[in-house]
């Protein structure tokens, strides 16, 4: 499967598409009245402006809809099926739009003939919001993948409580982070070797060095780097825990608090 990158999931992107789409179609209309829209909606007691800015309502309406639905299945769409989901919700954006212009020409015309009008002007239009934000995500998706990528390259120091260096590892060779009462567990590799180190830290001491080179909390005594993690599991019990890439690390617990961020990054 062709993975969507995770900043196509969150909620502010979602926020941006709501808002985007009727704020394009309106402006695009007002400034280019494309297809001949303007004399197609001189029907009824309203003036052209009030239909463009009722129709603008719908694709507001219908974007948050169907982006409340995308957001709500956002774990199941690979970018593959992001494409034809863009597509259904400017087909079902048209579809709502030509209801409109349908009723208010008194239903002369049969609908799909309207609908097919609707297509030929609506699809245009929003393609255009469509094209600009998803090319703009994967461009922050790129570069944030960079920047993770030279920080796993990169060499990670720990300090003790006296700000002794102590350590100095590859952030890339870190499994997890494990809470050992005053001390942190801190297990890497060593070429194929899995070393520990104890370290008298708490983990609070220690969160955002872990949050700049990439490691991630997933329960309350631990932090883990998601590029070794192999697998998520549920076990019969209800717990969720995470399998390592290495056969003789330990298996680590993953609260359901923490569960969407960690499956967002493997």
């Amino acid at each position: 499967m062709l993975q969507l990158p995770n900043v196509f999931h969150g909620k502010a992107v979602q926020l941006i598409h709501i808002v985007a789409m009727p704020l394009t179609f309106f402006a695009f209309m007002v400034v280019y009245r494309p297809f001949h829209i303007e004399e197609r909606l001189m029907v009824g007691p309203f003036p052209f402006g009030v239909h463009l800015i009722l129709m603008a309502c719908i694709v507001l309406g219908t974007m948050i809809i169907m982006r409340s639905i995308y957001y709500l299945m956002r774990r199941r769409v690979d970018r593959i099926s992001y494409f034809f989901w863009s597509i259904f919700e400017m087909v079902v954006t048209a579809f709502f739009v030509a209801l409109y212009a349908w009723l208010i020409a008194k239903c002369v015309e049969p609908y799909f003939f309207v609908l097919s009008r609707a297509l030929s002007w609506v699809l245009p239009v929003l393609i255009y919001p469509y094209v600009i934000i998803t090319l703009s995500l994967f461009l922050v998706a790129q570069y944030r993948q960079n920047q993770i990528d030279e920080k796993q390259e990169s060499k990670i120091r720990f300090y003790d409580e006296r700000k002794n260096l102590k350590l100095v590892v590859a952030a890339s060779s870190i499994l997890y982070i494990a809470a050992e009462e005053n001390y942190i567990k801190i297990s890497y590799l060593d070429g194929q070797q899995l070393n520990e180190y104890m370290l008298r830290r708490s983990m609070k001491s220690v969160e955002e060095l872990c949050a700049e080179y990439g490691l991630l909390r997933c329960h309350r005594s631990y932090y883990i780097n998601p590029m070794h993690i192999k697998a998520l599991r549920k076990e019969r019990e209800g717990s969720i825990v995470a399998e390592l890439d290495v056969d003789t690390a330990k298996d680590i617990p993953v609260t359901k608090r923490y569960y969407e961020v960690i499956s967002d990054h493997i």
